[in-house]
């Protein structure tokens, strides 16, 4: 089962679109169908397979295409899951919110009292970013997908046995 929705999405484009959305993002549980249910209810465990579409309505070439998709909130990115159809889109993260975005980004920590900066674990992700470097023709889209999943809860330890 495929559901549409409507997201917290930036595109922007350096040409006149039409007033059609140009964009679709749907999402899909991939476990619900190996579950037999017909419902898109995430669980702990799931994988859910988000898709974002571009199409240019315009009657000439856009360039500058750019579409920014946050990382829902309770879910965490499957690393190495964002990719497109075309080799010309480039794809980067953010670990802050949305500011900032790096292929790698860095997080800083502190070790042994010292500040440093080490790659981010793709569990920080907040937020994936396509960057499309070519131009994209009248009719022609682009597609975009990252996977996200709901993280199974941790048994907390009983402190209690420990007396």
């Amino acid at each position: 089962m495929r559901s549409t929705m409507v997201a917290a999405l930036l595109v922007t484009c350096a040409g006149a679109l039409s007033a059609q959305r140009p964009l679709v993002v749907t999402a899909v549980n991939l476990n619900a169908r190996s579950r037999g249910s017909q419902s898109q209810a995430v669980l702990p465990g799931d994988v859910v397979q988000y898709q974002l579409r571009f199409t240019n309505q315009g009657q000439g070439d856009v360039r500058g295409v750019v579409f920014t998709n946050p990382v829902p909130a309770g879910l965490r990115y499957v690393d190495g899951s964002a990719g497109a159809d075309r080799q010309d889109v480039a794809v980067e993260y953010s670990t802050d919110g949305g500011q900032t975005y790096a292929a790698t980004p860095l997080v800083t920590e502190v070790v042994a009292g010292r500040r440093v900066q080490k790659p981010a674990t793709p569990e920080q992700y907040t937020h994936v970013r396509w960057t499309v470097r070519g131009s994209i023709a009248p009719g022609a889209s682009v597609t975009a997908e990252f996977r996200a999943t709901l993280p199974v809860p941790q048994p907390v330890p009983d402190s209690s046995s420990h007396q």
